[in-house]
């Protein structure tokens, strides 16, 4: 007979490398402090793209960014490719593999599930990584740069317009037939897959700021109608470029400023940030039966698209409900609020009017800290659902609640005092009654276009 436990996915293992925290645990360390990790773009040469004329396509507002520098570094060996191919790879393949492989390791698991009964589920939503961009130059700008130059040279010959054309071709990354299929975007949870020995479902989401929250949700379905016995989900964001920059700054959502405050009164808007993250996961009975280390339980989870399109909240309190129907009473009771907080000023209060609707009948003024991981690390675009929810699960595992990162600096437009939210400005302990419902996360992500997830995760109470 099934009992309630049996509806709930246990997180057994965990892994991220972000901005300033190589592994896991300078993740938590950096979370507790509270220290930015928020740097400068890497080549000085895409400074001239600082521009100050508006209404130029190219013009960025800042190229500060959470950047990986030397953490995307892997050993070459890590992937099957000559070293010829190198250049035209994706560095987020090798860094999946080994975050998904260290996550199964932390599971204490890399001997327990068959191959064929693991899951592989990422968030991954590239934009101009380097695989693609290379096929755009070698499919597209050459040509466009020699019909360019055949403009500007009508004079040349074919045989000087063919040793520049042969010139151009050389400068440009090689492609393999083993890098090749890289080209496909999905292709990477194969890689995550072949490099782990996992042989069952294996997928990518792409869904914007919202899809590694999708692929957790995709997991916990697969574990509970038993397709899988453990299930590896979470996200990658890639190389964070200028050219990736360029859209967001024209629409108002970068940070003039440099800085990314959510809630913060001199919020001016978002940061973007590079790394990934995984979660393992079992079905809780399981991972009670065998013994598995339980960082947090998933309570719920709900998505949503805003139809509509024009409200502030992107269908958030929708995704909120949705969570509740699909989970036991009392999941409104959180004491944590690990919000999107983009630290764009409208969306923020949009955020925090929509949660106070929903959660302020119900709990009492000052009784759920609120927080957002980017203020740390960036907005980690498909991984950035995944940094929430480690960052969420750790808290709870450690029974601290984490400082906010703007305690003193609030927004006054938030009126954070006529609604259940708080920042915590250090971290302390989570003091809670245990006579009363478990310590609770919730974590809100949305994407661009009115996607919206909420996900509460829950202490395990078991042994």
């Amino acid at each position: 007979m099934e009992t309630t436990a049996d509806k709930f996915i246990a997180i057994v293992g965990l892994s991220c490398r972000f901005a300033g925290s190589p592994d896991l645990e300078a993740f938590w360390l950096r979370i507790l402090s509270g220290t930015p990790a928020i740097g400068d773009y890497p080549d000085r040469s895409a400074e001239r793209h600082l521009l100050e004329d508006p209404s130029s396509f190219s013009n960025v507002a800042t190229l500060r960014a959470g950047y990986l520098g030397d953490l995307w570094r892997v050993r070459a060996t890590s992937l099957p490719l000559p070293q010829a191919a190198l250049p035209g790879t994706n560095p987020e393949y090798a860094l999946a593999a080994e975050l998904a492989a260290r996550a199964l390791r932390d599971a204490e698991s890399d001997g327990g599930a068959a191959p064929d009964r693991i899951g592989v589920m990422v968030g991954y939503s590239p934009a101009l990584d380097p695989v693609t961009t290379g096929w755009c130059q070698h499919g597209i700008v050459v040509d466009q740069t020699m019909e360019l130059v055949r403009r500007c040279f009508p004079h040349g010959t074919p045989a000087e317009f063919d040793a520049l054309r042969r010139s151009l071709v050389a400068a440009l990354p090689d492609y393999d037939s083993r890098n090749l299929t890289a080209l496909f975007h999905h292709s990477l949870a194969t890689f995550v897959a072949q490099r782990c020995d996992i042989s069952g479902p294996s997928f990518c989401v792409d869904r914007g700021g919202i899809s590694s929250v999708i692929a957790i949700q995709a997991a916990c379905d697969a574990l509970r109608e038993e397709r899988v016995d453990l299930a590896i989900a979470g996200g990658i964001q890639g190389l964070v470029t200028p050219q990736l920059l360029m859209p967001l700054s024209r629409l108002g959502l970068i940070s003039k400023s440099g800085t990314l405050l959510p809630f913060g009164q001199n919020a001016d808007g978002t940061l973007l940030g590079e790394g990934g993250g995984f979660v393992a996961l079992k079905r809780h009975s399981d991972a009670v039966r065998d013994g598995n280390r339980i960082y947090a339980i998933v309570k719920a989870c709900g998505m949503s698209s805003d139809g509509k399109t024009r409200h502030a909240d992107g269908g958030l309190a929708d995704a909120v409900r949705a969570a509740w129907r699909h989970a036991p009473s009392e999941v409104d009771t959180i004491d944590l609020f690990e919000a999107c907080g983009m630290g764009v000023p409208a969306l923020d209060r949009a955020e925090i009017k929509t949660m106070n609707a929903l959660l302020g009948p119900s709990l009492p003024p000052e009784s759920v800290a609120l927080g957002s991981v980017k203020a740390l690390i960036g907005h980690c675009g498909a991984a950035a659902g995944v940094a929430s929810a480690v960052k969420a699960a750790l808290s709870l595992y450690h029974r601290i609640i984490p400082p906010g990162q703007e305690a003193g600096r609030i927004a006054p437009a938030l009126n954070l005092g006529e609604t259940p939210f708080y920042i915590n400005p250090r971290p302390r302990p989570w003091v809670h009654n245990d006579a009363g419902p478990a310590r609770r996360a919730g974590i809100a992500a949305t994407a661009l276009g009115g996607a919206a997830a909420y996900l509460v995760l829950e202490q395990s109470t078991l042994p």
